[in-house]
């Protein structure tokens, strides 16, 4: 069962791929999205919806941000 791969959106660095899996029959059977590194283009996680991707990417940078201390 073949799947094909569009670029949906660049985020901050990030893409964010829609991968559609087809039957044998050619019908969309599944439908996600991942997240891919900036640079290594790793898949860092897959997502039902693309709202769901865009917030692991805002999650990130948020949680990389230095911290000062008080």
């Amino acid at each position: 069962m073949p799947h094909k791969r569009k670029t949906e959106v660049n985020v901050l660095g990030y893409r964010i791929d829609s991968v559609r899996k087809f039957d044998e029959c050619g019908e969309v059977s599944a439908r996600w999205y991942e997240v891919l590194a900036p640079e290594s283009m790793l898949v860092l996680g897959t997502f039902t919806h693309r709202v769901e991707a865009e917030r692991e990417i805002v999650a990130r940078e948020l949680g990389a941000l230095p911290r000062r201390m008080v």
